[in-house]
Protein backbone atom coordinates (compact mmCIF):
# COMPACT_ATOMS: atom_id res chain seq x y z
CA UNK A 1 0.00 0.00 0.00
CA UNK A 2 2.44 2.62 -1.30
CA UNK A 3 0.40 5.42 -1.65
CA UNK A 4 -1.42 5.28 1.73
CA UNK A 5 -2.73 8.81 2.70
CA UNK A 6 -1.78 10.27 -0.63
CA UNK A 7 -4.59 11.53 -3.31
CA UNK A 8 -4.15 11.93 -6.81
CA UNK A 9 -6.43 13.75 -9.11
CA UNK A 10 -6.93 11.74 -12.36
CA UNK A 11 -8.28 14.34 -15.20
CA UNK A 12 -9.36 11.53 -18.39
CA UNK A 13 -10.51 9.14 -15.39
CA UNK A 14 -12.74 6.86 -17.96
CA UNK A 15 -10.77 6.63 -20.42
CA UNK A 16 -8.70 3.88 -21.78
CA UNK A 17 -5.40 4.87 -19.56
CA UNK A 18 -7.06 6.82 -17.28
CA UNK A 19 -9.01 4.26 -16.22
CA UNK A 20 -6.92 1.60 -15.28
CA UNK A 21 -4.39 4.02 -13.64
CA UNK A 22 -7.42 4.91 -11.21
CA UNK A 23 -7.56 1.36 -10.50
CA UNK A 24 -3.81 1.01 -10.20
CA UNK A 25 -3.63 3.88 -7.75
CA UNK A 26 -6.88 3.17 -5.89
CA UNK A 27 -5.00 -0.94 -5.30
CA UNK A 28 -1.87 0.41 -3.81
CA UNK A 29 -4.03 2.85 -1.06
CA UNK A 30 -4.33 5.78 -2.67
CA UNK A 31 -7.31 8.25 -2.18
CA UNK A 32 -8.44 8.77 -6.06
CA UNK A 33 -10.01 11.66 -7.50
CA UNK A 34 -12.32 10.85 -10.17
CA UNK A 35 -12.38 13.92 -13.04
CA UNK A 36 -14.13 13.18 -16.73
CA UNK A 37 -17.11 15.27 -18.09
CA UNK A 38 -19.38 12.29 -17.93
CA UNK A 39 -20.98 11.55 -14.43
CA UNK A 40 -22.53 8.57 -15.35
CA UNK A 41 -19.36 6.70 -16.67
CA UNK A 42 -17.48 8.04 -13.34
CA UNK A 43 -19.80 6.24 -10.59
CA UNK A 44 -18.92 3.01 -13.00
CA UNK A 45 -15.88 3.48 -12.80
CA UNK A 46 -16.14 4.03 -8.96
CA UNK A 47 -18.21 1.13 -8.30
CA UNK A 48 -15.48 -1.16 -10.17
CA UNK A 49 -12.97 0.26 -7.55
CA UNK A 50 -14.55 -1.36 -4.90
CA UNK A 51 -17.33 -1.04 -2.80
CA UNK A 52 -16.85 1.70 -0.14
CA UNK A 53 -16.38 5.17 -1.35
CA UNK A 54 -14.12 6.29 1.43
CA UNK A 55 -11.34 6.69 -0.74
CA UNK A 56 -12.92 7.64 -3.91
CA UNK A 57 -14.69 10.90 -5.34
CA UNK A 58 -16.26 11.57 -8.31
CA UNK A 59 -16.33 15.22 -10.00
CA UNK A 60 -18.06 15.94 -13.63
CA UNK A 61 -16.07 18.94 -14.57
CA UNK A 62 -14.58 20.06 -18.25
CA UNK A 63 -10.70 20.03 -17.94
CA UNK A 64 -10.91 23.35 -20.08
CA UNK A 65 -12.63 25.18 -17.95
CA UNK A 66 -10.53 27.18 -15.08
CA UNK A 67 -13.52 27.50 -12.59
CA UNK A 68 -14.96 23.26 -13.19
CA UNK A 69 -10.39 23.05 -12.40
CA UNK A 70 -10.66 24.85 -9.42
CA UNK A 71 -13.86 23.00 -8.13
CA UNK A 72 -11.93 19.89 -8.45
CA UNK A 73 -9.02 20.98 -6.52
CA UNK A 74 -11.38 22.57 -3.65
CA UNK A 75 -13.62 19.13 -3.39
CA UNK A 76 -10.45 17.49 -3.12
CA UNK A 77 -8.77 19.00 -0.82
CA UNK A 78 -11.75 19.15 1.51
CA UNK A 79 -12.61 15.35 1.68
CA UNK A 80 -9.06 14.48 1.86
CA UNK A 81 -6.46 17.23 2.97
CA UNK A 82 -3.39 17.12 1.16
CA UNK A 83 -3.35 16.63 -2.72
CA UNK A 84 -0.02 14.90 -3.62
CA UNK A 85 -0.49 14.36 -7.49
CA UNK A 86 -2.42 15.58 -10.59
CA UNK A 87 -2.27 12.79 -13.98
CA UNK A 88 -3.67 14.31 -17.28
CA UNK A 89 -5.06 11.95 -19.54
CA UNK A 90 -6.72 14.02 -21.82
CA UNK A 91 -7.83 13.70 -25.57
CA UNK A 92 -8.07 11.22 -27.97
CA UNK A 93 -6.21 10.35 -31.24
CA UNK A 94 -7.73 10.87 -34.86
CA UNK A 95 -5.80 10.20 -38.09
CA UNK A 96 -4.67 13.49 -40.72
CA UNK A 97 -2.41 12.83 -43.56
CA UNK A 98 -1.65 15.45 -46.58
CA UNK A 99 -4.06 13.27 -48.86
CA UNK A 100 -7.20 14.44 -46.44
CA UNK A 101 -9.37 17.66 -47.04
CA UNK A 102 -8.60 20.72 -46.10
CA UNK A 103 -11.75 21.13 -44.20
CA UNK A 104 -10.80 18.22 -42.21
CA UNK A 105 -7.43 19.37 -41.42
CA UNK A 106 -9.53 22.47 -39.95
CA UNK A 107 -12.17 19.93 -38.23
CA UNK A 108 -9.26 17.61 -36.78
CA UNK A 109 -6.67 21.02 -35.70
CA UNK A 110 -9.79 22.22 -33.44
CA UNK A 111 -11.29 18.98 -31.54
CA UNK A 112 -7.69 18.28 -30.87
CA UNK A 113 -6.67 21.86 -30.00
CA UNK A 114 -9.81 21.05 -27.42
CA UNK A 115 -9.48 17.56 -26.19
CA UNK A 116 -5.62 17.75 -26.08
CA UNK A 117 -3.58 20.86 -25.46
CA UNK A 118 -6.35 22.90 -23.68
CA UNK A 119 -7.36 20.69 -21.10
CA UNK A 120 -3.91 19.82 -20.50
CA UNK A 121 -2.81 23.56 -20.28
CA UNK A 122 -5.78 24.29 -18.05
CA UNK A 123 -5.55 21.43 -16.16
CA UNK A 124 -1.87 21.69 -15.10
CA UNK A 125 -1.82 25.34 -14.84
CA UNK A 126 -4.83 25.27 -12.29
CA UNK A 127 -2.78 22.77 -10.45
CA UNK A 128 0.06 24.38 -10.34
CA UNK A 129 -1.29 27.04 -8.80
CA UNK A 130 -2.62 24.77 -5.92
CA UNK A 131 0.36 22.87 -5.64
CA UNK A 132 2.69 25.93 -5.26
CA UNK A 133 -0.12 27.25 -2.68
CA UNK A 134 0.20 23.58 -1.00
CA UNK A 135 4.11 23.86 -0.64
CA UNK A 136 4.39 20.67 -3.16
CA UNK A 137 2.93 18.26 -5.71
CA UNK A 138 3.66 16.27 -8.98
CA UNK A 139 2.14 16.83 -12.26
CA UNK A 140 2.01 14.10 -14.67
CA UNK A 141 1.02 14.55 -18.41
CA UNK A 142 0.46 11.67 -20.39
CA UNK A 143 1.83 12.84 -23.98
CA UNK A 144 2.45 10.38 -27.02
CA UNK A 145 5.67 9.30 -29.05
CA UNK A 146 3.94 11.25 -31.47
CA UNK A 147 5.16 14.29 -29.57
CA UNK A 148 8.75 13.53 -30.69
CA UNK A 149 8.68 11.50 -33.58
CA UNK A 150 7.32 13.59 -36.51
CA UNK A 151 7.69 10.84 -39.17
CA UNK A 152 4.87 8.90 -37.65
CA UNK A 153 2.21 9.11 -40.46
CA UNK A 154 -0.68 10.16 -40.17
CA UNK A 155 -0.15 12.46 -36.99
CA UNK A 156 -0.42 15.99 -38.51
CA UNK A 157 -3.13 17.09 -35.87
CA UNK A 158 -2.78 14.74 -33.23
CA UNK A 159 1.18 14.85 -33.24
CA UNK A 160 1.36 18.35 -33.17
CA UNK A 161 -1.31 19.00 -30.50
CA UNK A 162 0.68 16.36 -27.80
CA UNK A 163 4.20 17.89 -29.01
CA UNK A 164 2.28 21.45 -28.19
CA UNK A 165 1.27 19.93 -25.06
CA UNK A 166 5.01 18.35 -24.29
CA UNK A 167 6.32 21.81 -24.48
CA UNK A 168 3.94 23.21 -22.18
CA UNK A 169 4.88 20.81 -20.15
CA UNK A 170 8.39 21.35 -20.01
CA UNK A 171 8.13 25.16 -20.11
CA UNK A 172 6.26 24.73 -16.82
CA UNK A 173 8.52 23.03 -15.01
CA UNK A 174 11.26 25.27 -16.13
CA UNK A 175 9.26 28.09 -14.69
CA UNK A 176 8.36 25.89 -11.71
CA UNK A 177 12.29 25.16 -10.35
CA UNK A 178 12.57 25.33 -6.43
CA UNK A 179 9.27 25.79 -5.95
CA UNK A 180 8.36 21.61 -4.73
CA UNK A 181 6.32 21.07 -7.52
CA UNK A 182 7.38 18.09 -9.69
CA UNK A 183 6.35 18.23 -13.68
CA UNK A 184 6.86 15.00 -15.77
CA UNK A 185 5.50 14.42 -19.95
CA UNK A 186 5.08 10.75 -20.09
CA UNK A 187 5.15 9.42 -23.87
CA UNK A 188 3.81 5.85 -24.70
CA UNK A 189 4.07 4.40 -28.11
CA UNK A 190 0.47 2.58 -28.79
CA UNK A 191 -0.95 1.72 -25.24
CA UNK A 192 -3.10 -1.84 -24.99
CA UNK A 193 -6.67 0.01 -24.29
CA UNK A 194 -10.17 -0.71 -25.78
CA UNK A 195 -9.85 2.27 -28.02
CA UNK A 196 -6.83 1.15 -29.62
CA UNK A 197 -8.34 -2.23 -30.81
CA UNK A 198 -8.24 -1.50 -34.27
CA UNK A 199 -4.67 -1.48 -34.52
CA UNK A 200 -4.00 -4.27 -31.89
CA UNK A 201 -5.90 -6.96 -33.30
CA UNK A 202 -4.25 -10.21 -32.25
CA UNK A 203 -2.68 -11.26 -28.63
CA UNK A 204 0.63 -10.96 -30.15
CA UNK A 205 0.16 -6.82 -30.56
CA UNK A 206 -2.09 -6.38 -27.23
CA UNK A 207 0.93 -8.23 -25.20
CA UNK A 208 3.93 -6.03 -27.25
CA UNK A 209 2.07 -2.92 -26.53
CA UNK A 210 2.63 -0.54 -23.82
CA UNK A 211 0.37 -1.89 -20.68
CA UNK A 212 -1.47 1.43 -19.05
CA UNK A 213 -0.33 -0.87 -15.48
CA UNK A 214 3.01 -0.14 -17.01
CA UNK A 215 2.72 3.72 -16.64
CA UNK A 216 1.06 3.54 -13.60
CA UNK A 217 3.89 1.51 -11.98
CA UNK A 218 6.08 4.28 -13.18
CA UNK A 219 4.14 6.92 -11.58
CA UNK A 220 3.80 5.34 -8.50
CA UNK A 221 7.40 4.68 -8.39
CA UNK A 222 8.17 8.14 -8.48
CA UNK A 223 5.25 9.92 -6.50
CA UNK A 224 7.78 10.13 -3.57
CA UNK A 225 11.04 10.94 -5.23
CA UNK A 226 12.50 14.84 -5.08
CA UNK A 227 13.51 14.99 -8.50
CA UNK A 228 11.68 13.27 -11.61
CA UNK A 229 12.55 13.02 -15.08
CA UNK A 230 11.71 15.90 -17.25
CA UNK A 231 10.29 13.17 -19.91
CA UNK A 232 9.54 9.59 -19.87
CA UNK A 233 9.67 7.76 -23.69
CA UNK A 234 7.90 4.59 -22.76
CA UNK A 235 8.53 2.09 -26.20
CA UNK A 236 6.59 -0.72 -27.89
CA UNK A 237 7.67 -3.50 -30.23
CA UNK A 238 4.20 -3.26 -32.27
CA UNK A 239 4.36 -2.61 -35.74
CA UNK A 240 1.71 -1.78 -37.23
Amino acid sequence: MKLTNKTIIVVGATGGIGRVLCHEFYNHGANVVLVARTREKLEDLQVSMGIGQERTLVIPADATSVADMEKVFRAAGKKFGKVHTLVISAGTWKRLSVDDMASQANASFEELYKSIFLPTAIAGFVGQKFFRRQGEGFIVNISSHAAIRPHLKGNLSYGAMKAAARHYMLSLRAELCNTGVKVCDLQPAIVNTPENGQFLATKEQREKAVQPETIAKWIIKFIDYPHVPAEKLFDSDVVL
